[in-house]
């Protein structure tokens, strides 16, 4: 398809187990690519996607939408802006209900470790993304997986569907990481703690952020400008995942380098996902080695 089409860009979008194979193909070919998270299966697959990427032409990003929801986008600035000065806690913690019973999904490749399937990969690579973006560079890891749900279509899951991270940070920085598709009823809620105050995303789609300074003692709504805010769509990843691709679609038209999120972003949440895996595998803390 990729030789007798020869399309400008390709999105990827299947199960984890095809990223590499189907990324490389298409560097290879200098086409423009926007791969699915989690990137890969492990690191040695995305330090060569992430190799051939950034020594071929093309723009290449990861879809790590999340990171332009209204509130997301504005407390990244407000960090940058040292809002809450050191930065010293983060808890994120994310519910979902959409897999509490065997009889709410079928037995697919979601189901099958093998695959890329489970719950850390799927959400946890988002967390990886932001948590790096926000703490910088993690130091070492513990985490725990967890599969609630043992068998669906008569067939044994063997990816988690839940998980608990812990996460030192080289800044001294903690974060705890909690995350389940089978918790029963959907909920969500990320806060960032340091020195001079606070911000809190009380929603998965962070159309809300609440926060306050240390010398007020107490924490109120914080509105979010009009330019972080995004149209409602009847999907609401819709409208964050277009604020991704018109920066892709910039970079292409412009022949800029690869915004972020890019390769480099996947690669470092990649190695966050192993890191975990490595210390659930051990169930000890596990160094995390950047290569």
């Amino acid at each position: 398809m990729l030789d007798n089409e020869k399309p400008d860009l390709v999105s990827i979008v299947t199960p984890p187990e095809q990223h590499f194979p189907m990324t490389m193909a298409a560097l290879n070919r200098r086409i423009h690519t926007l791969c699915e998270k989690p990137f890969a299966m492990n690191i040695d697959e995305a330090k060569q996607m992430k190799a051939v990427a950034d020594d071929t032409p093309v723009v290449a990003m990861v879809d790590f939408e999340f990171r332009f929801l209204p509130g997301r986008a504005y407390a990244e600035d407000l960090l940058r802006q040292n809002y809450l000065g050191e930065i010293r806690m983060a808890h994120f913690i994310t519910q979902f209900g959409w897999r509490s019973k065997p009889e709410d999904a079928e037995w697919n490749w979601w189901s099958d470790a093998s695959k890329g399937g489970g719950a850390l990969g799927a959400l946890g690579s988002h967390a990886a993304d932001s948590l790096w973006l926000i703490l910088g560079t993690p130091r070492r890891i513990f985490c725990d997986l967890a599969t609630f749900v043992p068998e669906r279509s008569g067939k044994p899951v063997t990816s988690d569907d839940s998980y608990t991270l812990l996460i030192e940070f080289e800044s001294g920085a903690r974060a705890v990481v909690q995350m389940s598709s089978a918790a029963g009823i959907n909920g969500s809620h990320f806060g960032i703690y340091g020195s001079d105050g606070e911000l809190f995303i009380p929603n998965l789609m962070a159309t809300e952020l609440r926060g306050g300074k240390r010398g007020d003692r107490v924490t109120a709504t914080i509105p979010i400008p009009e330019k972080y805010r995004l149209a409602p769509e009847e999907q609401p990843l819709r409208a964050p995942f277009r604020v991704l691709v018109n920066r892709m679609i910039h970079a292409i038209d412009n022949r800029l380098p690869s915004p972020s999120p890019n390769f480099d972003d996947g690669a470092k949440s990649q190695i966050i996902l192993d890191a975990a895996r490595e210390s659930a595998r051990q169930g000890t803390w596990v160094e995390v080695v950047r290569t």
